[in-house]
């Protein structure tokens, strides 16, 4: 009776150690029988979007991750804090900013954008690059956007651009990553901002001063759409100028 428990419990224990091997071979599998190419991808594209420097750094460890570092799904996640507006100092940087462009990248295409725009004048290039970024979310590109288009009398796309990024939060930062970014430029094209065409504007605005940067919601001063537009129009315009607007 006595051997027969002891059997029966080695049998036990045995049937256990076939799960747990069973269940771990079975977590591996899962893992190992993805593609390589998509493990590879995904790690990638996850260090891309935290850091460049990490994201460099790994391609350079291993060659299977070189091969696949030009895939556009990386390149569409990829940090561009620690690249430069216009990296005149580094054609590898340069090249590596065009390639992001190309895939679509939200961010590269702002700059290239605001580049155009402001700098090269190119005026065509720049509303289409700020348009793209825009499509894909990028509130910052709508801001630029949204106040461009309410300088060239398209009001109706203006406002609904800027009342986009105000529903997002966004008036605060996008006013200064483009300051930011024209601080690194040589600007050879301005806005001048249109009338403000509201007939009540003096009613309408209960503070009178410029909006500052360093607040989300300054135009929540501002009862009327019309006139809370014009105030990030007059803003962009100043700041462009080089007139201090706080």
């Amino acid at each position: 009776m006595k051997g027969n428990k002891i059997s029966s419990f080695q049998g036990f224990l045995k049937l256990t150690k076939r799960v747990r091997k069973s269940k771990t071979n079975s977590l591996t599998t899962s893992i190992f029988s993805l593609p390589n190419e998509l493990l590879i991808t995904e790690v990638l594209a996850r260090v891309a979007a935290t850091s460049i420097c990490d994201f460099f750094n790994l391609i350079l460890s291993c060659k299977a991750f070189h091969q696949t570092a030009d895939d556009n799904y990386i390149l569409g996640h990829v940090s561009l804090d620690k690249v430069p507006v216009i990296p005149w100092r580094s054609p590898k940087q340069a090249f590596f900013l065009e390639k992001c462009k190309e895939t679509g990248h939200p961010e590269a295409l702002y700059r290239e954008g605001v580049v155009q725009y402001f700098s090269f004048a190119k005026v065509g290039e720049g509303l289409s690059c700020l348009n793209s970024a825009a499509k894909v979310g990028h509130v910052g590109a709508a801001y630029v956007l949204g106040v461009i288009l309410l300088c060239i009398d398209k009001g109706g796309d203006g406002r609904r651009l800027l009342n986009y990024v105000k529903s997002k939060k966004g008036i605060g930062e996008s006013r200064k990553k483009f300051k930011d970014v024209i601080n690194r430029l040589w600007l050879n094209n301005f806005l001048e901002p249109k009338p403000n065409a509201c007939p009540m504007q003096a009613q309408h605005r209960r503070k009178q001063r410029w909006p500052s940067d360093d607040d989300d919601d300054d135009d929540n001063d501002v009862s009327c759409e019309a006139c809370g537009c014009h105030l990030q129009v007059i803003f962009v315009c100043n700041l462009l100028r080089g007139i201090v607007t706080y």
